[in-house]
């Protein structure tokens, strides 16, 4: 089995509770070479990661019980390299912020790039596209939900997923001039083109003039750190 196959077939295990130790084995033993040339296409290297990083994240979920409302816990929780992919020993983090934010550095807000990734990091990560943000199920409450993800509907699913994202997570007052936005949006500003192009976005999608956007003021609402799993869309 490929390894996008591979990917997709782990997500759907562990949305249906079945037995991935074998599914797991096989992507920790994956010829990183094959692996390589697999993943040369942009759209199914993203696709790839999406699934491995919802997957992992409620493997881990279930192995370790973590509580992410402590932020040393939560820290630990995606540092940690216990993920194997192809010999690649691997955090949340390293799938993220390294393979899906194209070697972002994760406390820089989205504005500066680690100049030193390793090789196979700038192998096998893809450019940045700020909808995986909108993708991305970190195990939170707040998170969005666990979409499966292939190459030949990966644009289709990531509007959807952005939609569905802004719908729930975003709201405009017109009359106070202001936009109440998931923390998402502070944290990586930078993959968004900043606060303006977050208000941009952001008024764009509820329909309203993204040229006004400097009238606007933005709150961000507080993140639910709680654990909520299995979280999957319909």
């Amino acid at each position: 089995m490929k390894a996008l196959a591979l990917s997709i077939a782990l997500l759907t295990g562990v949305r249906e509770g079945s037995d991935v130790k074998p599914i797991m084995h096989q992507l920790a033993n994956y010829d990183i070479h094959v692996l390589a040339a697999e993943l040369r296409d942009e759209v199914a290297r993203r696709a790839f990661w999406l699934n491995c990083y919802n997957a992992f994240v409620q493997i881990l979920l279930q192995q370790h019980k973590p509580d992410l409302t402590r932020d040393d816990i939560r820290r630990t929780f995606f540092q940690q390299r216990v993920i194997t992919i192809a010999g690649l020993h691997l955090s949340l983090n390293d799938i993220e912020h390294g393979m899906l934010r194209y070697s972002k550095v994760w406390w820089s807000g989205g504005y500066l790039t680690d100049p030193f990734p390793d090789r196979w990091q700038r192998r096998l990560r893809v450019p940045l596209d700020y909808r995986i943000h909108f993708a991305l199920n970190c195990g939170a409450a707040s998170c969005p939900p666990i979409r499966c993800f292939s190459d030949s509907t990966l644009e289709q699913d990531l509007q959807l997923a952005t939609s569905f994202f802004l719908d729930t997570e975003t709201r405009v007052d017109t009359n106070e001039c202001t936009i109440y936005a998931s923390s998402i949006f502070n944290w990586y500003n930078g993959d968004f083109g900043g606060y303006d192009g977050v208000k941009k976005l952001i008024l764009s999608h509820h329909g309203l003039d993204a040229g006004q956007h400097r009238a606007y003021r933005l709150e961000f609402l507080p993140y639910d750190w709680s654990v909520y799993e299995h979280y999957f869309s319909p």
